[in-house]
């Protein structure tokens, strides 16, 4: 039977019987979930492989026994390592690999997937920072379709000058004339590191940006919170 290949990263795994495994993956297609024969007793062929953010190149075959596709071999890319020394990275990559099962609920857009492939190996190589959280966050939003809008008031499409103002129930930037009693102010500076941070294209450019503002972390938390109705809790708080 052929099988299909893909370059995956572990989100979740989970027992479904005394020797098999079901592992969640994000693939370049979306989510994809597949069963590990004898993932669970298996000492050699699935050693080590799949611990949550892993990166992985899957190897799946159809299965008419089950309803999710076998597992035939995987290799591994990349292997998270730091989550296993630092309690702070493991809050972190669990945070991610919650998020990253958002994405995968539809098609990937182009260069999504490699971005956060980029991403885990930064995240895993340096310290967690405001910078990197403010960047996981917002591109989770953006590769949504639930970026804040930034170049224009969302209400009239005027461009704003000099004043600004953020609504998170509107969806984003505000100009004076149509700011509301809920409209946060933002100044200049703190509108430009929002652009900057939802062009980047490249994870590694993180730290080469101004660390964002303590209203901003706390607004895209909240834009966050409010878009994806999550139970939302940021990893590593205090930073």
């Amino acid at each position: 039977m052929k099988l299909k290949s893909y370059p995956a990263i572990v989100l979740s795994v989970e027992p479904v019987s005394e020797i098999d495994l079901k592992v969640e993956f994000l693939t370049p297609v979306g989510r994809v979930l597949a069963v590990a024969k004898g993932g669970r007793k298996s000492k050699r062929r699935f050693l080590n492989l799949f611990s949550e953010i892993n990166i992985l190149r899957v190897n799946l075959r159809k299965s008419s026994r089950t309803i999710f596709p076998i597992i035939d071999s995987a290799d591994l890319i990349y292997q998270v390592k730091s989550p296993w020394f630092e309690r702070q990275k493991f809050e972190f990559f669990s945070c991610l690999a919650e998020l990253l099962s958002y994405l995968g609920k539809g098609l990937l857009e182009e260069g999504s997937f490699s971005f956060w492939v980029s991403f885990i190996k930064v995240a895993d190589a340096n310290p967690i920072s405001e910078k990197l959280l403010f960047l996981l966050e917002l591109k989770i939003l953006k590769h949504l379709g639930y970026a804040p809008m930034v170049d224009e008031c969302v209400k009239c499409g005027n461009i704003p000058k000099r004043i600004f103002y953020f609504s998170v129930e509107q969806g984003g930037i505000l100009c004076l004339n149509c700011r509301d009693d809920r409209t946060l102010p933002l100044s200049s500076a703190e509108v430009e590191c929002l652009k900057n941070y939802l062009l980047l294209k490249d994870p590694k450019g993180v730290f080469e940006l101004s660390s964002p503002s303590s209203k901003l972390l706390r607004l895209v938390r909240q834009f966050l919170i409010y878009y994806l109705g999550l139970d939302y809790k940021a990893p590593c708080q205090g930073l």
